[in-house]
């Protein structure tokens, strides 16, 4: 590892500890006042549990690991699934206090047919629209640089990912690493930069642009070169920012997770390997 990924390894080491320290102590002393949004926590805490536990039964024979080994699997899967919970409770709290959107609000009994489909569609075609515009994007990237996986990668996929072993297991990882890093960045440390930093309104693009950035350092030592990653993730990271500062989180993890799936789908269709199949995560 170079001493620049060494760089970014360290920041995104420090900012994960802090951010995972600040939003606990905010659950913990404000939990009077979360309290209308703890259900919310725990369906996405419970959502993440059941994902990645079924990501692990469809690519892990559980049976032929130890006892001590599937006890670190469940803990590691209940710290993951508790960060989600305080994320999403101390998150959804800033979104109300900012008066963004969380979702788009109908009520059936009160509304004819096709002003439900007219607001399903200011959600859906903007959500769409981000998808494929970030497909695009991230093909004709790869198409002019040709990265590679690099090294830290290969080791996560032991073999080339081809159209026979492309798995439902593949699929639900990519769906986890979508929900999860939605939750976290978008809904979470993007309005708490927005929150203790006042940077509302007009100056939240700020809180978008810093959190795009720490998003983009996650991303380090997944191709080689580097840069093509940054290329790729930075701008996306803008316009899931943007999204969900329009539509929500739920339009965040539609076009995340469609972009997650996509991808590397369409690269296996073409027969493509797992050198040149990248994906968001």
């Amino acid at each position: 590892m170079n001493s620049i990924n060494l760089v970014f390894f360290l920041i995104w080491g420090l900012a994960g500890v802090f951010f995972f320290f600040a939003f606990l102590i905010i659950w913990h002393k404000r939990r009077y006042e979360l309290q209308p949004y703890f259900s919310y926590g725990l369906l996405t805490g419970g959502i993440l549990f059941g994902m990645q536990l079924l990501s692990i039964f469809l690519d892990i024979d559980l049976k032929s690991l130890s006892l001590a080994k599937v006890f670190g699997i469940i803990i590691r899967l209940l710290i993951d699934s508790f960060k989600m919970m305080i994320f999403t409770t101390v998150g959804i709290d800033y979104a109300t206090k900012l008066a963004y959107p969380l979702y788009i609000k109908t009520h059936f009994s009160t509304r004819k047919v096709k002003d439900h489909l007219l607001k399903l569609s200011q959600l859906i075609i903007p959500t769409l629209a981000v998808t494929a515009f970030c497909i695009l994007y991230s093909i004709i990237l790869f198409k002019f640089t040709n990265p590679e996986l690099a090294s830290s990668m290969r080791k996560l996929f032991e073999s080339d990912m081809t159209r026979e072993n492309y798995s439902a297991a593949n699929f639900v990882f990519f769906l986890v690493a979508a929900f999860s890093e939605e939750i976290t960045y978008r809904l979470g440390i993007q309005n708490y930069l927005a929150i203790h930093l006042n940077w509302r309104h007009s100056r939240y693009w700020l809180a978008i642009l810093v959190t795009s950035i720490l998003w983009t350092i996650i991303h380090t030592d997944t191709l080689h070169p580097n840069w093509v990653k940054f290329a790729q993730i930075f701008p996306i990271g803008l316009l899931l920012g943007w999204l969900f500062r329009k539509y929500g989180i739920i339009s965040c993890i539609l076009a995340h997770g469609l972009f997650n799936v996509i991808i590397p789908l369409l690269l296996v269709i073409e027969n493509y390997t797992i050198d040149t199949i990248v994906f968001n995560y």
